[in-house]
């Protein structure tokens, strides 16, 4: 008797861990072409700013059209991104970068590294000038996103642009 309970009693051990067992995995999401993740960054962006910006300082997707001195200025290179959309002013009297990165794998923390540098070096040139673009740089906003995207806006109107970047890529 003593044996027949023990039997009963190990299947139906056998039987609810196979149960518990029995959930399958969830599938991850494939991660989109760099293109189209650049595309939807573009759109993002140009979305959340005026007219105004979107004319005067244009979204880059593409890395042929950002120089090295570009990526220097950021903080990191090409090679540390999957992908992007950058709307940079290179002008000296303008603390206005908003940039929307996807980094290559392994390449989060040089990403971030880097763009924190960028807003430190922009702030500290329009420390004893230009006070209004000193504040602009002082109140960027450098956030890592829920998918991994790094986000930096450095732009008059961070607050708005900031808020309508992040529901443009939850739509």
């Amino acid at each position: 008797m003593k044996k027949l309970t023990a039997l009963i009693l190990a299947l139906a051990m056998c039987f609810a861990l196979a149960a518990c067992g029995a959930e399958p995995a969830p599938t991850p999401t494939p991660m989109p072409s760099a293109e189209e993740l650049a595309e939807k960054y573009a759109s993002a962006i140009t979305a959340a700013r005026s007219e105004d910006d979107n004319e005067f300082t244009p979204v880059v997707t593409d890395p042929a059209e950002l120089a090295d001195y570009n990526w220097q200025l950021l903080g990191f290179a090409a090679g540390d991104v999957y992908a992007f959309a950058i709307a940079q002013s290179l002008m000296n009297i303008q603390a206005y970068c908003v940039a929307l990165i996807m980094p290559a794998e392994g390449k989060s923390e040089a990403v971030m590294n880097g763009l924190q540098s960028y807003v430190d070096s922009t702030e500290q040139s329009f420390s004893t000038y230009l006070p209004d673009q000193h504040e602009i740089a002082q109140n960027a906003i450098l956030e890592k996103l829920d998918d991994g995207s790094i986000l930096l806006v450095m732009s008059p109107e961070w607050d708005s642009v900031h808020d309508g970047i992040v529901s443009a890529l939850e739509a």
